[in-house]
């Protein structure tokens, strides 16, 4: 039996790898809990999906500060131009296989999946059987100390699943939805434009340079006092091209700005609560800069990649 993805499987396996992996580095730094699980430990989780056209792989770096300090002092030393040194950072996601250069001192969890299909499953969970994917790769790695900790961090994943819908009773819970949530999807447009998603591909082809920005105000206790700062996020769209950035891009004025009070009027949003215009209308969130148009086809591009990703059950 040919074991062939089709092209928005693929798709969304990459857009997995690429934009969703890369924001578990917010619990990761943030989390006092996944901080402390992570401080000492030097592990390369590798995923991989066989596909007869197109096998995918990446591989997620987890380093110890001092392992990090010690590598990068002795590549800064060793190079002719220093300048030219790509320095490692404590937490990585990188595309392919891994070729095993940190073998000498990080455990290598290799998680292999039979199919592309078989990784959706796992990642999306339409059903319990689907989900059954994950077992044997896990019971293949259940003796290395890093696959219980990775797996508790790679659940945070689903706190950007519509099911997961915090409070405002529940700041932290919201603070996080939110910040993953705006980078992963602005990470992930980007990223489905350069791998020639046709939606994306037609909107940007005949923009001009373009800012289209989020801002969430700051999380206050009861007291007034601010308990999580704002969170920034955006993509700048220039001729087709596209690229996603964290925080407040200074360098000119938003083309679109989404201006959203808190994290409880984002995940109105977010959580399709209320429909775009509707959440406006709310007062969840301002739109100022252009017109509303383009602020709604952004939203609806966001919204259709969005569930690509989510379970089927969510998606109209």
């Amino acid at each position: 039996m040919s074991n062939v993805a089709c092209e928005n499987d693929v798709l969304a396996a990459k857009i997995y790898f690429t934009a969703a992996f890369p924001a578990m580095n917010i619990p990761l730094t943030e989390d006092p809990k996944q901080v402390k699980k992570f401080e000492k430990l030097n592990a390369v989780v590798e995923f991989k999906a066989n596909d007869d056209q197109n096998p995918i792989a990446c591989h997620i770096v987890f380093l110890t500060e001092n392992k990090v300090n010690e590598l990068n002092e002795k590549a800064l030393a060793e190079a002719e131009n220093p300048d030219d040194v790509k320095l490692l950072k404590r937490f990585k996601v990188y595309q392919g296989e891994y070729d095993g250069r940190f073998n000498d001192f990080a455990e290598h969890v290799k998680l292999e999946f039979k199919s592309i299909k078989s990784l959706l499953g796992v990642f999306k969970g339409n059903s319990p059987l689907e989900m059954l994917g994950i077992v044997m790769p896990l019971i293949k790695n259940i003796t290395k100390k890093a696959m219980l900790p990775f797996l508790f961090l790679m659940l945070s994943l689903t706190k950007m699943m519509p099911n997961n819908n915090p409070t405002d009773k529940e700041p932290w819970e919201q603070y996080l939805k939110v910040k993953m949530s705006l980078y992963m999807i602005t990470t992930a447009m980007s990223r489905a434009n350069k791998m020639g998603w046709e939606p994306m591909t037609n909107w940007t082809a005949k923009q001009t340079d373009r800012i289209y920005q989020f801002h969430v105000g700051a999380t206050y206790d009861k007291n007034g006092k601010e308990i999580y700062p704002p969170i920034y996020a955006y993509l700048r769209v220039k001729a087709g091209k596209t690229k996603a950035g964290r925080g407040e891009y200074t360098r000119k004025r938003p083309f679109v700005l989404f201006d959203f009070t808190n994290p409880d009027g984002c995940l109105a949003v977010l959580s399709g609560r209320y429909e775009f215009v509707e959440a406006a209308t709310r007062g969840c969130v301002a739109i100022v800069g252009a017109g509303d148009s383009y602020a709604v086809q952004f939203n609806n591009l966001m919204t259709k990649l969005q569930n690509m990703l989510i379970p089927s059950k969510f998606v109209d």
